[in-house]
């Protein structure tokens, strides 16, 4: 994480990944850069490219290119271009859900190695980070099979609560015992997660409501790709796309000021 000054008027969508802080003795503008969620907007982009090269090519079958079945052509050669391109925008809800899961996962992966590198104590975390570990160790106790076996999770339980051991549960290991989602990430569900750490975000995208629905019809096999598909127009497509993207960039933001603020700590250890 590192410091930058800008003036107000250099300050624009450039600085994405910036997080104001406050005025500096210049009269100038402070950000803190958090180096850790550069690498998942760098994922999220490529997730963006792929997804957006798919649909400029569905918009050009649509518009400019019509697909004739040739004389010469075997029958085992022929295909429908119709099914080929519905599958196609049905795939595309499936890469759109794909990216908000794998966003969601890699903010939290990093935002656990961002607490556990400031080697918190119980009291030094939020309400809600404690709730986390509560939740996390008795859980880990719930699932152990036998007495021998939740020894290790009620000794590290009790060294938190006494303040001996820091915090060092990875994303990774919470997910183990304490799942906070599974195959349903929408933005009222991304609220509540982020919520579980104390990240505000209060926006709602209906179109990542749509997303989860079709993805797990798709899922589950309650509908064929070609089903999904044939539902769905390219406009509506490029606007779940744009809608989506639009979205995990501000819950990249939220948790880039929620670590660029530590806001993860008990209001008492602010400085």
């Amino acid at each position: 994480m590192s410091c930058h000054c800008f003036s107000k008027q250099q300050y624009g969508y450039e600085y994405g990944i910036a997080i104001f802080t406050e005025e500096c003795g210049n009269g100038d503008f402070c950000f803190v850069i958090i180096e850790a969620l550069q690498s998942v907007r760098r994922e999220l982009s490529i997730r963006h490219d792929e997804i957006n090269n798919l649909l400029q090519f569905l918009n050009f079958m649509e518009n400019s290119f019509e697909m004739e079945e040739k004389p010469e052509q075997k029958p085992e050669e022929k295909f429908d271009s119709t099914t080929v391109m519905t599958s196609i925008k049905a795939g595309i809800v499936l890469m759109l859900y794909n990216a908000v899961e794998s966003t969601i996962t890699k903010c939290l992966e990093k935002l656990h190695e961002e607490l556990g590198s400031q080697k918190l104590k119980f009291d030094d975390c939020n309400e809600k980070i404690k709730q986390l570990i509560v939740m996390y160790y008795e859980n880990a106790k719930l699932k152990s099979s036998d007495v021998q076996k939740k020894v290790p999770y009620i000794l590290e339980q009790y060294g938190y609560m006494t303040g001996k051991n820091v915090f060092h549960i990875s994303y990774k290991e919470l997910s183990k015992f304490y799942s906070l989602y599974s195959g349903n990430l929408d933005s009222r569900e991304i609220v509540a997660v982020l919520g579980k750490y104390g990240i505000e975000l209060n926006e709602r995208a209906s179109e990542l409501k749509t997303i989860k629905e079709d993805r797990n019809k798709l899922a589950h096999g309650e509908l064929s790709f070609e089903e999904v598909g044939r539902n769905l127009s390219v406009p509506q497509l490029i606007k779940m796309e744009k809608t989506t993207f639009g979205y995990m960039e501000k819950v990249i933001g939220a948790v880039e000021e929620y670590m660029g603020g530590k806001m993860f700590l008990a209001a008492d250890f602010k400085e």
